[in-house]
């Protein structure tokens, strides 16, 4: 009887050791995958932080792109009014002298 009681512990103690064994295997397997999670997510935080530099960076550039242009409308629109204003003038002189000349 106590033999057959020995058996069953040792069968019992070798399943649970193989069962260790597979689970400590598992869990290193586990942790190299953490790893390598942990080097992904730290990998895409620096990306993420670059990104948004880049958003605000673009956001800036923007804003002063934007500037630019509008002052450059201005200026635009100043040389259009002064070139109008000439064009006028000019007219004026040629029918001012063509009035001349016919009298």
């Amino acid at each position: 009887m106590s033999s057959l009681a020995n058996t069953i512990l040792f069968l019992a103690l070798v399943t649970t050791s193989v069962m260790v064994a597979v689970m400590y295997v598992k869990l290193r397997k586990l942790d190299r995958y953490h790893a390598e999670y942990q080097q992904i997510f730290d990998k895409t935080g620096t990306a993420l932080t670059a990104a948004q530099k880049a958003v605000v960076g673009f956001g800036a550039e923007g804003k002063e792109t934007l500037s630019a242009l509008a002052q450059r409308i201005e200026e635009a629109q100043a040389v259009a009014r002064q070139l109008e204003a000439l064009t006028q003038e000019a007219r004026q002189q040629i029918h001012s002298r063509s009035g001349i000349v016919r009298s």
